[in-house]
């Protein structure tokens, strides 16, 4: 495409020669700027201080002092290993000078409210050592029994560990023991003797009777105190405990967190155009913007680490920042967007245009030459010769005069109608199938599984009048000791049992019949799902043969491709391919416990290859009640491109929430029989993928299922050098079969800048892709490595990225300011959130090798904003909403820490496939009423699952706010109610607390405190 087709960027003018930064909001509470100094936060308990001007010391002024005060001034020697300095006042004590950025490539680097000015208070230090230890203790004693207004001390009791008692391990032990990674643990602390480090204990320097309700314990990190752990008689491991030196005062509110990052960003594009050319600020993925297509795709599609690439190797690895793309080919398009267009070349029997040498398609950023008779290939630069019933003249701007005919040269994605050439091997396209297999053991029957199945089936596939939702063919197995396929042929009076007893060689025992239309079939299908729950309700088996159902479904489906759904409730404990229980919770937390999230058997993998080779996907939902075995279990889905849905602990009145799961599953743009390819410049190439596919070669993805809901990480790396005056470029092309049978290609374009200057890379980065590639990554490794090593190894490529922008972007600041990327300010929070969700999480009521297994296709699947949604859950507070005046009010998202929770409000979190509802002990009878129609906080009912509709204000706003919720999100939202002090699952409803800790990972405030204390010493490294 020539500058003309492309929008004008409107840049900031240079005044003399020089480009003014623009400078960043008052924020009340932070010091002004002077001249390009970063900005930097008050510090707990400091007043407002005007700040002198760069360069400049503050005056030193000597007090004046009495004959007294002067001879025990000169009689008293300084503390050691201190230096005598002169006496000022405490304004002027710890004042510094004003580093200033003087570099035009650093302006609007720094992240507002992120200088932040962290530094040891070592006079303070030596101070409070001197006092005798007989008159530190009472201090700390009435420390810890002052209780701020408003809060109470909770003791809680685990019910998973009621008769635990923390031993005290030997001497021996504790030397073995390592710590985990970024624990505040000070190795120095303990070689010291121990009256040493007795007069190093120090005096909490933080008074919290002057600060809110919500931040009464930043002098250890937020979570300290309210948390449900906190009063138990638990004790933390050494390596997390706070640490003993003098903390700094640090204001948890000047912690850059998501609340108010995304807020901001919603305020520029939340139902706002985005034209796809106006690079210079991409909206998150959290974001509702609306797209629009100018020949780059919507970032829905396709999303890159950094919006400008680095030219050359060596500054990509300067960087230290990933370089890759996050494709989601199918991702669901807001209603008020423009559709995909799709192409019919009618005059060609050889299919879309493409370049002969890349094998690229024909794009907007395609060049023609020659008149028109020939076009130069944006991926590879080739000169391609432009065919007779393609030809075009162009203008003198050498665009083409049928631009506005041809979708595919103005927007950056659509999809091409292919012929015969593009059709798999052995099978022409059809309609999409699904084939149910449903588990019939006991356990299924107890557990009210199948009758919640079938009743999802019927409501999937019928609306209330009877009337089919769809039009694609449907079989249904059960199985047990046996597998019993069901004869649906319209006019049957009911529907005929064929059983199987063969499994070690499954076949289909009939001819036709099996898959039917759910219009035809009508009356067989929904006398069988009602017939079901009937049939077997009686039965004593046990037996489960997983992979002879799947088979079965296989040998259905091999002619045409489609999709599998297996509803399994026990370990599949029958047959050749049954598995063994093999959970040992005595392993979890060491090296050895990798080798529980690697499959059991190689059986289920070669399964999943010939599921692959025949253009069919396996779905597998998981209801136990105990050890299922979702490692092995899910293979299946992670190499055919489906979902593993787990519902742990299921009953029957969960069944909305499979109602829900299995509609939209069914409904959701689907395709099947799939092949991707990402293709980019000459100077990058595609290392590898991560996500739900298989790999059949290094260059393509084999999609036996694709759906809008799945995303495939691409990882890049240079293998030359970029011309930074001709961009780069990046298509994906998914080849694959529609639902209603079509053969097609979708293709995403995306053209990007390529830079020589680092600080643009970092400056237009995308810290929700960055995110989504490091936890798939750490996914992979997690069955090579050990959740420690995971943890320190997210750790250090997170401070690997900061202190790579200190030492290059921003070297002129003083060591002791933490300075954070704009572009990246949320990657330690969503880091610190990856290590206490369910793949790193090893503590918790909830945390089992299933559950972990589970988390990790989960993750591994998702789409960018489902993945951050889930790292830093969105919680609203409702105090807004329970007003009186008659001004429209919404509710207001809160940081995710139970310091943040006011005992008289009510709160509501969503936490991806859970929907919590926590009610203060204190809270309003008013509120009561209006929201359940009761009195007092002891007549809610904990176990409601749907909240009552109430004649109010309040209950409506609380509705609303919980479908929006629930139109964002892929799963069921299932309500909990959690009363404060009162629920044993408000232990669940902390884990979810992304800020505070846990036994393994410290608070958020402390974990930046460690991340600042490693880039201070990498940079010393790099300094010496």
């Amino acid at each position: 495409m020539n500058p003309e087709q492309q929008r004008p960027i409107v840049r900031p003018q240079p005044v003399n020669g020089v480009i003014s930064p623009q400078q960043p909001p008052i924020v009340p509470g932070v010091r002004p700027i002077v001249g390009n100094a970063p900005l930097r936060p008050v510090m707990q308990g400091q007043s407002i201080r005007p700040m002198v001007p760069p360069g400049m010391r503050p005056p030193m002024i000597r007090p004046v002092m009495t004959v007294q005060q002067q001879q025990q001034q000169a009689v008293r020697p300084p503390p050691l290993n201190q230096q005598v300095r002169p006496m000022s006042p405490p304004q002027h004590q710890q004042q510094r000078p004003v580093n200033v950025i003087t570099s035009p490539l650093q302006a609007n680097l720094v992240a507002p409210l992120q200088d932040m000015h962290i530094q040891q208070q070592q006079q303070q230090q030596q101070l409070q050592s001197q006092v005798p230890l007989t008159q530190q203790q009472p201090q700390l004693q009435a420390q810890k029994r002052h209780v701020p207004p408003g809060k109470s001390r909770r003791v809680y009791v685990n019910p998973e560990a009621t008769a635990y008692s923390q031993p005290i391990p030997t001497q021996q032990q504790q030397q073995q023991q390592a710590p985990w990674p970024n624990s505040l643990q000070q190795p120095q602390l303990q070689q010291l003797p121990q009256q040493q480090q007795q007069q190093q204990q120090p005096l909490t320097s933080h008074d919290s009777s002057s600060r809110g309700h919500h931040h009464q314990s930043a002098a250890a990190g937020i979570g300290y105190t309210n948390a449900p752990y906190s009063h138990t008689g638990q004790q933390l491991p050494p390596e997390l405990r706070p640490p003993t030196q003098p903390r700094p005062r640090i204001d948890p509110d000047q912690m850059p967190a998501p609340v108010q990052v995304r807020e901001q960003d919603e305020s520029l594009f939340d139902d706002k155009f985005f034209g796809t050319l106006e690079r210079d600020h991409i909206p998150f993925a959290t974001t509702q913007f609306i797209g629009l297509d100018q020949g780059n795709c919507n970032p829905r599609f396709m999303r890159s680490t950094v919006d400008r690439i680095p030219s050359t190797k060596d500054l990509a690895e300067k960087s230290k920042l990933p370089l890759a793309l996050i494709v989601q080919p199918l991702a669901k398009q807001r209603k008020d967007e423009v559709s995909i267009q799709v192409i019919q070349h009618t005059g060609s029997e050889e299919g879309p245009i493409r370049c002969s040498r890349c094998r690229a398609y024909i794009n907007p950023w395609c060049v023609f030459t020659h008149g028109g008779a020939r076009f130069e290939c944006n991926i590879c630069q080739h000169s391609n010769e432009v065919p007779a019933w393609y030809f075009a003249n162009v203008d003198m701007s050498g665009r083409r005069i049928d631009i506005n005919e041809r979708p595919e040269l103005r927007y950056g994605s659509v999809e091409f109608e292919v012929t015969k050439d593009y059709f798999s091997k052995d099978r022409a396209p059809a309609p999409l199938s699904y084939v149910f297999a449903i588990d019939v053991s006991i356990q299924a029957i107890q557990s009210g599984m199948l009758q919640s199945v079938c009743e999802a089936l019927k409501q999937a596939l019928y609306d209330p009048a009877g009337n089919p939702l769809m039009s694609n063919r449907v079989g249904i197995i059960t199985f047990n000791k046996d597998v019993h396929f069901y004869n649906l042929t319209p006019g049957l009076a009911s529907a005929q049992m064929l059983v199987v007893s063969d499994i070690n060689d499954m076949f289909v025992p009939l001819q036709s019949g099996f898959l039917a239309d759910p219009l035809e079939s009508k009356d067989v299908i929904i006398e069988l799902l009602n017939t079901l729950p009937h049939m077997f309700k009686d039965t004593t088996r046990a037996e489960s043969v997983f992979t002879s159902a799947v088979r079965g479904g296989l040998e259905a489906l091999k002619a045409t491709g489609g999709q599998v759904f297996v509803f399994q409730t026990c370990l599949p404990n029958y047959g050749a391919d049954s598995l063994k229980p093999r959970d040992d919770k005595s392993l979890y937390g060491t090296d050895k416990e990798k080798n529980l999230l690697g499959p059991q058997s190689d059986k289920y993998k070669e399964l999943a290859e010939t599921c692959v080779k025949h253009g069919v996907g396996v779905n597998v939902w998981g209801f136990p009640s105990q050890y299922i075995d979702v490692a092995t279990l899910n293979v299946l889905p992670r190499l055919t491109g489906g979902d593993f849905r787990h519902f742990p602990n299921f009953s029957l009145g969960q069944r909305n929430r499979i109602i829900y799961q299995l509609h939209h599953d069914l409904h959701r743009e689907t395709g099947f029989d799939g092949v991707l390819r990402v293709r980019c410049s000459d100077g990058l190439q595609v290392m590898d993928h991560y996500g739900n596919c298989h790999m059949s070669v290094y260059t393509e993805c084999d999609l036996a299922n694709v759906d809008e809901d799945k995303a495939i990480a691409v990882e890049l790396k240079h293998d030359g050098k970029l011309d930074v005056n001709r961009g780069v470029s990046f298509q994906s092309a998914l080849l694959y079969t529609t639902r209603d049978g079509r053969r097609r290609v979708r293709v995403h374009n995306l053209h990007l800048t390529a830079t020589g200057q680092i600080a643009d890379v970092f400056r237009y980065g995308d810290v929700d892709a960055t995110t989504s590639l490091l936890l798939r990554k750490s996914i992979f490794d997690l069955l090579h490595k050990s959740r420690r090593d995971i943890h320190k190894q997210l750790t250090d490529r997170c401070v690997a990225i900061l202190t790579a922008y200190r030492v290059n972007c921003a070297s002129a600041t003083s060591p002791g300011q933490l300075i954070l990327p704009e572009a990246f300010k949320l990657l330690p929070v969503y880091v610190h959130g990856a290590m206490r969700s369910t793949v790193l999480r090893g503590v918790g009521p909830d945390m089992n090798i299933d559950v972990r297994s589970a988390g990790m296709n989960m993750f591994n699947a998702c789409g960018v904003a489902e993945l951050v949604w889930t790292l830093y859950p969105r919680m609203y507070s409702l105090k807004y909403l329970h007003s009186n005046e008659d001004e429209q009010k919404t509710a207001k998202m809160v940081r995710t820490s139970y310091d943040r929770l006011d005992p008289k409000e009510g709160y509501v979190l969503d936490a991806g496939a859970d929907l919590f509802l926590w009610l203060g002990k204190s809270v309003s009878s008013e509120f009561l009423q209006d929201l359940f129609n009761v009195k007092t906080l002891d007549e809610v009912d904990p176990n409601m699952i749907v909240l009552p509709v109430q004649p109010t204000r309040l209950s409506e706003e609380v509705h609303q706010l919980i479908r929006q919720l629930q139109a964002t999100r892929t799963k069921y939202l299932a309500l909990h109610i959690v009363r404060q002090e009162k629920d044993a699952i408000e232990f669940l409803f902390a884990t979810w607390m992304s800020e505070d800790r846990n036994a393994e990972v410290q608070t958020y405030v402390d974990y930046m405190c460690v991340l600042h204390r490693m880039i201070q010493e990498e940079m010393k490294k790099i300094n010496s």
